[in-house]
């Protein structure tokens, strides 16, 4: 320690006895050298920890950069999510070096907090996932991790249907709860368990549904009236993973609808619910229902409903709802 003191004060003196333009260059040598060093450093350490390009030098990551690039993450740096301390950094380094993998491998962990820092922030720019039904059910009540679901397939956040079905498998085709209606068979889940709705149930809504069916409504020959009289969500009459068709029996709240009325005379309780009442419309408000069968009263009382005289909600056998009883079956 005392030779280190002694050689510094020899240094102070030497420096003392030079030139005071001497003194001046070094001084500015010295500031130069400072500075310049510093701001190198600084260049060195934002280009390995914050600029994706230095992880793009390694041979192994074309790929994952590429599928970064075009990806929602594009204009995130790779260390805001891949968390690693200068050690573990200079260990990667020093591997690819050595080592020259083939290959990439997993390395660098993403934390849960390091996808909240942004998707649970409130911040507008990300999408807002906390309060939403997916979320709140898988995340919050289920405790699973986001890297679970969204990480799977290299930087490909949105998970595919594989990934619902790792947990769900029940619902893979071929299985008891899978997708019965052929048309939806290759939709995504989330099509209709919207995961990002907020304040909601997972399950699908009438309003889920109506998001694509009311769509192909015309092409598809269906009507869905704001006035018709069942107004609650699709799934107590459709259940798509149970049946490819409505699977619930009219009767099974209707319990009176084969006897009452018209409706229990021998032709109409014989015929099909949806014979008359057509689906998402139910009422009969047209005189057409009527004569697809009753072809012969196609000219009685022309211009007028049907249900203006003949009273389904009657006693079986009565006749119209203005004149005497009648045996006939026929409106």
């Amino acid at each position: 320690m005392k030779w280190i003191i002694a050689k510094f004060k020899q240094l102070v003196g030497w420096l003392a006895r030079l030139p005071v333009v001497v003194k001046v260059a070094i001084g500015v040598v010295l500031v130069v050298l400072i500075f310049g060093g510093s701001y190198a450093s600084y260049r060195i350490y934002d280009y390995t920890q914050n600029d994706p390009e230095f992880c793009r030098s390694c041979h192994t990551m074309e790929t994952a950069w590429t599928r970064w690039s075009e990806s929602e993450h594009s204009n995130v740096g790779c260390h805001s999510c891949h968390e690693v301390n200068p050690v573990q950094g200079a260990q990667l380094v020093m591997n690819y070096l050595l080592e020259r993998p083939d290959k990439n491998t997993s390395h660098a962990h993403i934390s849960d907090e390091a996808c909240e820092k942004c998707h649970y922030s409130g911040d507008p720019t990300w999408v807002q996932v906390e309060q939403t039904a997916g979320h709140m059910t898988h995340a919050e009540e289920e405790n699973i991790a986001c890297q679970t679901c969204h990480g799977l397939r290299l930087h490909e956040f949105q998970p595919a249907t594989e990934i619902c079905a790792a947990c769900h498998a029940d619902h893979v085709a071929g299985n008891e709860m899978a997708i019965k209606v052929p048309e939806m068979q290759n939709l995504h889940c989330v099509e209709c368990h919207p995961f990002l709705r907020e304040d909601s149930p997972l399950r699908p809504t009438r309003e889920t549904c109506l998001s694509c069916h009311q769509k192909t409504a015309e092409q598809d020959g269906v009507v869905f009236p704001d006035d018709a009289p069942m107004m609650w969500d699709c799934k107590e009459c459709h259940k798509p993973h149970e049946g490819e068709n409505p699977i619930v029996e009219c009767r099974s709240c209707h319990e009176g609808g084969r006897t009452e009325g018209l409706h229990g005379t021998t032709t109409h309780a014989q015929a099909r619910c949806k014979e008359c009442h057509k689906p998402h419309k139910w009422v009969v408000d047209s005189r057409d229902e009527c004569l697809a069968c009753h072809t012969d009263r196609e000219d009685h009382n022309a211009g007028q409903l049907c249900a203006d005289c003949h009273d389904f909600s009657m006693a079986a056998g009565t006749g119209p709802a203005t004149g005497p009883a009648s045996t006939s079956e026929s409106p």
